[in-house]
């Protein structure tokens, strides 16, 4: 853009900056390469020696100087008391905020990170240039995703032993507790125990965990829960019960809904082979999503997902506290920087997979409708036993409406690409 000229911002890129009406404006991009723009912009002396004026006019009203009025102070006492580059900073940072998402917008540059500027001039009654390094999403170079040849795994037969485990877990659901004929825990027993003031809570002792400590115990005995003595639970064996199993016969169906065990067993079968179907169905989307994700040529900006790491590392710091948070990584036997690495290798990888996703719906017109919208919400909320409106009000208030409504957008691609895919099974036959 040669020259200067009168603008007025209509539209702004992803930044953070308002909306103002802006004049004397000259923009150059002096570098370009895939990820980065180097920008050099320049705004005329006038509008540096307005923004100077309002800085000092703002700044006086707060001096209190012995020997004038507050507010009334000359500038001629503040220049040579303080000097004039004493606003310089807070003017050129307003400068900077004002016109440098017009000089963005003027040069189609759209950023993904927080720009990074370099002040080159800056002086009373000169221009004032400053140079902004801007991280740009870099173009994708996608691989032939039309026609992606996929092992598939089949779909595995319902075996009767998955049948009868099914079975045995809706026994024990609809088991009852009742009180133990014998006097001794044993695994699997729920025992009620109550601490020394008074607080009782049922367990489900078992082998396998902490509770363990009960097995052998009998009602009115003490027990110490825990690594030792000072750090252990104190609690006693107040009564002890067994989950006490239904028979496994027709009055079991018809308890769940079902004519007899016979077609319960049916209705087992068909669900867990639907689960098996659902699964085979998600494993080869993802083996879709590798193949393209390996043959499309892509590098991300580095302060984009440095930002990335910072941001999450930083969350986790605050949801779990520093001191549990150094005592995981103690654990795990990582440093902070070998956990940064884990992070920025998931980061990188987690938005490769989104650019590509995107840039296949753009491409072929997948998009979500407002009905297609609505109608997953009701679902997802029904599932999570909300009303709609109030988990469509969550997401809002979480800020996560529009990316819960991309990830939902993603899995339309998704569907699109298996479409396409050429599955052959393990012999190498085409399916």
């Amino acid at each position: 853009m040669q020259g200067f000229q009168d603008i007025t911002i209509i539209g702004l890129v992803s930044t953070n900056y308002s909306i103002l009406e802006v004049k004397g404006l000259k923009s150059t991009v002096k570098e370009r390469t895939d990820s980065e723009v180097r920008l050099e912009v320049t705004i005329e002396s006038s509008t540096v020696n307005e923004k100077l004026d309002e800085i000092y006019n703002k700044t006086v009203q707060e001096l209190d100087v012995p020997g004038f009025r507050k507010g009334k102070v000359p500038r001629s006492f503040v220049k040579a008391r303080f000097g004039d580059d004493v606003f310089y900073e807070d003017a050129q940072n307003e400068l900077v905020e004002e016109y440098l998402p017009e000089a963005l917008k003027e040069n189609g540059i759209d950023p993904v990170s927080q720009p990074e500027t370099e002040i080159v001039d800056f002086e009373r009654d000169e221009d004032f240039t400053f140079e902004a390094s801007v991280e740009v999403m870099p173009e994708l170079e996608l691989g032939d995703y039309t026609d992606v040849e996929i092992e598939d795994p089949g779909t595995e037969e319902v075996s009767e032993e998955e049948i009868e485990e099914k079975l045995e877990e809706m026994r024990e659901e609809n088991g009852q507790l009742v009180p133990k004929e014998g006097e001794v825990v044993e695994d699997g027993d729920y025992v009620l125990v109550s601490d020394p003031d008074g607080n009782t809570q049922q367990v489900n002792v078992s082998e396998d965990d902490p509770t363990s400590d009960l097995i052998g115990k009998s009602v009115g005995d003490q027990v110490i829960i825990g690594p030792n003595e000072e750090e252990g639970a104190r609690l006693e064996v107040e009564e002890i019960k067994e989950l006490q199993l239904p028979e496994l016969d027709d009055e079991l169906a018809k308890d769940l809904g079902h004519d007899d065990l016979q077609s319960l067993r049916t209705d087992i079968k068909s669900n867990l082979f639907e689960e098996k179907e659902e699964e085979r169905e998600e494993e080869l989307k993802d083996r879709v999503l590798e193949d393209l994700l390996e043959s499309t040529e892509f590098s991300p900006p580095e302060r984009m997902i440095q930002n990335m790491v910072d941001e999450r590392v930083s969350e986790t710091k605050e949801q779990l506290g520093s001191e549990k948070y150094s005592e995981i990584l103690e654990e795990q036997g990582k440093t902070e920087d070998e956990v940064a690495q884990d992070i920025e290798e998931s980061a990188r990888k987690q938005l490769k997979r989104r650019m590509v996703l995107n840039e296949i719906a753009r491409q072929e017109e997948i998009e979500m409708t407002d009905e297609e919208f609505e109608n997953r919400l009701e679902e997802e909320a029904e599932q999570q036993d909300v009303n709609p409106i109030k988990f469509k009000n969550q997401l809002k208030a979480e800020d996560q409406l529009e990316s819960y409504r991309e990830s939902l957008n993603q899995e339309k691609v998704l569907d699109f690409l298996l479409e396409q895919a050429n599955l052959t099974s393990e012999e190498g036959k085409d399916e």
